[in-house]
């Protein structure tokens, strides 16, 4: 399964010349995507990566961005190209591989947005338009859209997938090959639940994406259902001695339903090199034993009712 360095952690958790290093045993292992955002943390993950790009070269990676409602309140055409503008400055690139809009807007038509894009696209910016975290009805709304505006369709999906939170398949992924577009999944861990880290809901995390990020991650998954899951998952894990990281990534790229075939790819992120490395060595080991693919099942039964949905709207000021 396609590996896409996921550099959230940049500028913040990662530093300086660890983020070379970083980059570095990513490309030596094959990797070449990275993904980044604007708003990542409030712009140093791009402009770390920038210097990164400058020292190692940046022909050997495809850089994908984002543009975010949340930074002017709405995701129209202004906020668009003035945020990619930006965002090629700090990176120090002309243009990027991908370029995604981050969430929804509500309470803006997104043919503003996709007027944006159109402009960006003309101009040589990006090549090639995605999503994330969009509902279904929207991306296929979009489709007629980008065609009259000379905008390209949206190719590439960014989604919210792992082992306790798989709502992607009950009618996004299925209709993905109809669409044309490829998924890349985020939160493989489910913000770090599926490390086994984090065992007693009382106990809230002092580091970490918990703590860093606490609304949104423990809103997403802070919950006593997936507490509950992965003590199962963790039983199932020391029965046959397969620590529970490495068996949700082996989950992700051998059991679940992406498909290598139409180029679907997993976000990995990390705050250290022993982290990347664990973690993308997992990816390539090969299926799991069925009594963890048994309990994983389980513990989607149980996860269902409160994981997050694939898609969330940006209004009001926050994302819903």
């Amino acid at each position: 399964m396609k590996t896409i360095f996921g550099a959230m952690n940049l500028g913040q958790q990662v530093l300086g010349a660890e983020a070379d290093r970083m980059l570095i045993a990513f490309r030596d292992a094959g990797g070449s995507e990275v993904d980044t955002a604007y708003v990542y943390n409030d712009g140093a993950s791009e402009l770390l990566l920038g210097v990164c790009l400058d020292s190692l070269g940046s022909s050997g990676f495809k850089v994908s961005t984002k543009v975010n409602p949340r930074v002017t309140g709405r995701l129209d055409c202004s906020a668009v190209q003035t945020q990619l503008n930006t965002s090629l400055m700090r990176l120090g690139l002309n243009s990027v591989d991908v370029l995604y809009l981050h969430f929804p807007d509500r309470d803006t038509p997104v043919s503003s947005a996709l007027e944006g894009c159109a402009r960006l696209y003309e101009e040589g910016k990006f090549r090639e338009l995605g999503v994330s975290n969009f509902p279904l009805s929207l991306v296929e709304e979009m489709g007629a859209v980008c065609d009259g505006l000379g905008c390209p369709r949206p190719s590439v999906f960014e989604g919210v997938y792992n082992a306790l939170s798989r709502k992607a398949e009950l009618e996004l992924l299925p209709e993905l090959g109809r669409l044309g577009m490829r998924f890349h999944a985020y939160n493989p861990l489910a913000g770090g639940m599926l490390t086994g880290k984090y065992t007693n809901i009382e106990n809230k995390p002092t580091e970490g994406r918990f703590a860093l990020r606490a609304a949104s991650y423990q809103g997403r998954y802070w919950r006593e259902s997936f507490f509950e899951a992965v003590r199962l998952i963790a039983a199932a894990c020391d029965e046959v001695c397969i620590p529970i990281a490495e068996a949700a990534y082996r989950w992700i790229s051998n059991h679940s339903m992406l498909e290598a075939s139409r180029d679907d790819g997993v976000i990995v992120g990390a705050s250290k090199m022993s982290q990347l490395q664990q973690n993308m060595a997992s990816l390539g080991k090969g299926p799991l034993p069925n009594s963890l693919l048994d309990a994983f099942d389980c513990a989607w039964e149980i996860t269902s009712e409160e994981a997050p949905e694939y898609y969330r709207f940006y209004s009001g000021g926050r994302a819903v």
